[in-house]
């Protein structure tokens, strides 16, 4: 009888133990609800050279704290202080996570960005193509940093009837020399609805955009760059070389050299084939068909498409007219591809920049930005354009 008392007080024991324990361990699950805290730095922004790839970046590494000693950080995204960050921005997320499993976390972003250019030579990341021996030297005649607010009419034609080819655009937008104007250390081309409609030369004229060209010929050998940011529209932006041609007395081949060529949008309406010419680098050596020289026209073209649109930031479109069989382009200071033309490019032409509208990219009537949209939405901007030659050392 006393055993069993014994083993039955040992049992009653033992069961008020667990009891304790449990109640115990609720307690200290209750006192440890409370989550861990972490602080992470603001943005770091980081400008390197304009020809860098990367930029070491050491910052304060964040640690997280809790009410109870035992909490762990752990960066989860990003890279580490010490390391190289490449262009962009980098998001840097930590999460401290304390001994009973509550979590917090944190993050900020390290934002690396090249410097400007420079203006003392074309802009080339990664090899060089300058041949040895020789050095880029600038022309001025063709090149302009539009960081007066004067328009230079002594470099640019910006009234059609003025330069030798008379083109006005193509229907419905008039090129209109007073959408053109420099400020704010940038050349701007404004595209625009028309308040009246103008009827001219038996077109119809309900929009208007503009046309600028070198007076000062381009011709083979030299490199061509400009800066430019496209307007949002679904008209053009552009930055290409424009030859004249005349049946009676030549050239016979009329030619047209596209470094770049794009739209600010493209909608439902865009031909299948051109989707993408919102957020493209697309360049063109063209032949055109005319009746003293070929009946069909022959385009030797070139593209890379773009991960962000044309008009969401600055880029620098470069091309080298190595020679007339071989043309070289460049996006951003990097070789993109190479163009050999259908015929020789052996003539002299001029610097153009056009905004202008297409039928296969044709302006919406319920969604028109160049109406409705603001004066930045309607402006094409060029930083601006380079032009260098080769010169021994």
């Amino acid at each position: 009888m006393l055993k069993n008392n014994f083993f039955q007080i040992l049992l009653a024991c033992l069961f008020t133990s667990i009891i304790s324990c449990s109640n115990d361990e609720k307690e200290e699950e209750q006192k440890d609800a409370i989550a861990p805290s972490i602080t992470c730095l603001d943005p770091i922004n980081v400008n390197i050279e304009a020809t860098a790839n990367d930029a070491i970046v050491t910052y304060t590494t964040p640690e997280g704290t809790d009410n109870i000693a035992g909490a762990v950080t752990k960066q989860t995204t990003g890279l580490a202080s010490g390391e190289s960050f490449p262009i962009g921005t980098t998001t840097n997320t930590f999460v401290v996570t304390d001994a009973a499993g509550n979590t917090t976390s944190c993050n900020f972003d390290v934002i690396v960005a090249r410097n400007a250019p420079s203006e003392n030579k074309p802009y080339f990341i990664g090899d060089d193509p300058t041949p040895t021996g020789k050095k880029w030297t600038s022309v001025a005649e063709l090149s302009d940093e539009f960081n007066t607010d004067i328009f230079d009419d002594s470099k640019w034609f910006r009234d059609p009837s003025q330069d030798q080819f008379g083109w006005y655009g193509r229907e419905p937008a008039l090129f209109q020399p007073d959408n053109v104007s420099v400020g704010d250390g940038s050349l701007n081309v404004t595209v625009k609805k028309l308040q009246t409609p103008i009827t001219s030369n038996g077109r119809n004229w309900t929009h208007g955009g503009a046309i600028l060209r070198s007076k000062t010929k381009a011709i083979p050998g030299y490199y061509y760059e400009a800066r430019m940011k496209a307007n949002e529209t679904v008209m053009s932006s552009t930055f290409w070389i424009a030859f004249p041609q005349n049946c009676n007395s030549g050239p016979f081949r009329k030619l047209e050299l596209d470094i770049q060529e794009c739209v600010g949008r493209t909608h439902n309406g865009t031909d299948s084939w051109a989707k993408e010419w919102d957020n493209i680098y697309h360049s063109n050596a063209w032949r055109h068909a005319r009746p003293c020289d070929i009946n069909s026209s022959v385009q030797s073209p070139g593209k890379k498409d773009l991960e962000e649109k044309n008009h969401s930031r600055y880029f620098v479109y470069g091309c080298w007219w190595k020679s007339p069989t071989e043309i070289l382009f460049y996006l951003d200071g990097e070789y993109v591809y190479t163009i050999k033309p259908s015929t020789d490019f052996d003539l002299e032409g001029h610097i153009t920049m056009v905004m202008e509208t297409y039928d296969w990219n044709p302006i919406e009537p319920e969604n028109d930005l160049t109406a409705t949209g603001t004066e930045e939405q309607r402006t094409t901007k060029y930083d601006w354009v380079r032009t260098w030659k080769l010169e021994d050392q």
